[in-house]
C-alpha cells in the first residue's frame, strides 16, 4: 500500500485569490530559520537550502522508524524591516530586511527529534548538509492561531508592492489595520516559472 502523505501548510495559507479577504489561519509547528539582508544574499539562499534539507531528512527519519510519512511543506517567508530611519511609504532599503523562513511539520514533532535529525544529517559524510554552516540554526517553532487577510499576487517578487496596495485598500475600507510584517508563501518555484507567471500568497496579520 504507497504511503499516505500530509501537507501541513494550512490551505488558509495557499488559497489566496486576486480579491482580498479575510482567514482564520490555525496553531501550527514549523520548521523556522532567520536572517537578514536581501533575497539574493548568500546567506538568505543557504538558509532555504538548509530548510530544505532539514525537512526532507526529517521525512526520511519518520519514514525510516515507520513514522506516519508527512509532505515536505511549501516555503513561507515572513518579512520585516528594522531601522532608524525606515521611510513612512514605499520598501525600505533593502539592507533593513529582516526574515524568517518557515516550512510545515506535523504537530508531534519534538525539539529533541529535530536536533537528532540535525546532527546526523550535518554530520553524514558526503551527505548534502556535511558540515553545512546553516543547517543547525533551523528550530521548531508553536504558531499560534491568529487572523490574517491575504490577496494572491501573480508576477515578478518585485511587483508584490501593487498587490500591497490593494491589500492596504481594502483593509482601509474594512477599518482596520494590519501588523508592519508580512508573510509570503511561495505557490511557485522561480527556477521553473516565468516571472510574469509566479504565484505568491501575501498575507498581513491583523493587529
Amino acid at each position: 500500500m504507497p504511503d499516505k502523505t500530509i501537507q501541513w501548510t494550512p490551505v488558509e495559507l495557499t488559497k489566496a485569490k486576486a480579491k482580498p479577504d479575510f482567514v482564520d489561519v490555525p496553531s501550527r509547528a514549523v520548521l523556522v530559520i532567520s536572517g537578514s539582508g536581501s533575497p539574493e544574499s548568500p546567506e538568505f539562499a543557504g538558509s532555504v537550502g538548509a530548510l530544505y534539507g532539514v525537512s526532507y531528512a526529517l521525512r526520511f527519519a519518520r519514514k525510516k522508524a515507520d513514522r506516519p510519512v508527512f509532505k515536505v511543506g511549501v516555503l513561507e517567508g515572513e518579512w520585516w524591516a528594522e531601522g532608524a530611519d525606515l521611510p513612512q511609504h514605499g520598501v525600505p532599503s533593502r539592507d533593513t530586511w529582516r526574515w524568517r523562513l518557515r516550512m510545515g511539520v506535523p504537530p508531534d514533532v519534538k525539539p529533541a527529534e529535530l536536533a537528532e535529525v540535525v546532527e546526523a544529517v550535518t554530520g553524514k559524510r558526503g551527505g548534502k548538509l556535511e558540515g553545512d554552516p546553516f543547517a543547525p540554526a533551523v528550530e521548531l517553532v508553536e504558531l499560534p492561531a491568529c487572523q490574517m487577510a491575504r490577496i494572491l499576487h501573480v508576477g515578478p517578487y518585485a511587483t508584490e508592492p501593487e498587490s500591497f496596495q490593494v491589500m492596504d485598500e481594502f483593509l482601509a475600507e474594512e477599518g482596520v489595520e494590519r501588523a508592519l510584517d508580512h508573510v509570503e508563501v511561495y505557490l511557485s518555484d522561480p527556477g521553473r516559472t516565468a516571472p510574469e507567471k509566479l504565484r505568491t500568497a501575501l498575507l498581513v496579520e491583523i493587529a
